[in-house]
């Protein structure tokens, strides 16, 4: 009996860790969209590429095994899993020799997987954005998002395919920016809906970043997958 509980326990955690692949060698490219609220759209190219498990020390002098992530930038993330799920450990972004390790654990997807679980990562305002004449103003604060697993068997279609019993992930944070004397304190609602599917990860994430201000109106970001291999 123990034995075959034992079995059952690990398929589990397999079964869940399939949503976010660490192993070396995978290619993820993304094509994401940007509207800026009042600002003109932007579109761009991303790409995630695993490497090999490495061993790294963390500010409490504790040795983790991690899954580093490249990005197109060429900075790199983090990754750990175990029991309780998929979390960054930190990031190494370019140019800097040294990891930058997170305060708190930051999970990407939070075991088991099944409706109704739910978890809390911090988090940071990037989309909302006003350009000027010799600079660009953007409204950036720290913030907690509140995640819940919604749905455990989308169907989703994206460039790269059509991918069943897809997790459906969805994200709300709210937030103040406190501006200049000139734009003052503004509120900020932010909400993400991000789909993953089994053995290829991360597939599709929506997200927006509403404004109580015509200033900067409300941003918005998709991003979906090209292809995966």
């Amino acid at each position: 009996i123990i034995v075959i509980f034992l079995f059952l326990n690990t398929s589990c955690i397999t079964e869940s860790n399939d949503y976010f692949p660490l192993s070396n060698g995978k290619v993820w490219n993304y094509n994401v969209t940007i509207n800026p609220g009042v600002e003109e759209k932007v579109v761009y190219k991303k790409t995630n590429v695993t490497l090999k498990k490495v061993d790294i020390i963390d500010n409490k002098k504790n040795k983790i095994s991690a899954y580093p992530i490249l990005r197109e930038d060429n900075s790199v993330y983090y990754y750990s899993k175990g029991p309780e799920g998929i979390y960054r450990e930190g990031s190494q972004l370019t140019g800097n020799q040294s990891i930058v390790f997170e305060s708190d654990k930051k999970y990407v997807l939070k075991f088991p997987i099944e409706i109704g679980t739910r978890w809390n990562s911090n988090s940071k305002t990037y989309l909302i954005l006003r350009r000027y004449a010799y600079f660009d103003y953007r409204a950036t604060t720290n913030f907690e998002l509140k995640y819940k697993i919604v749905s455990i068997n989308e169907s989703v279609i994206v460039p790269a395919g059509k991918f069943k019993n897809c997790v459906k992930i969805s994200g709300i944070g709210e937030t103040t920016f406190i501006g200049n004397n000139e734009i003052g304190a503004i509120k900020i609602i932010v909400k993400t809906t991000d789909w993953y599917a089994p053995k290829i990860g991360l597939i599709k994430s929506v997200r927006s970043e509403e404004t109580d201000t015509d200033l900067f109106g409300t941003s918005r970001m998709v991003q979906v997958l090209d292809d995966f291999k």
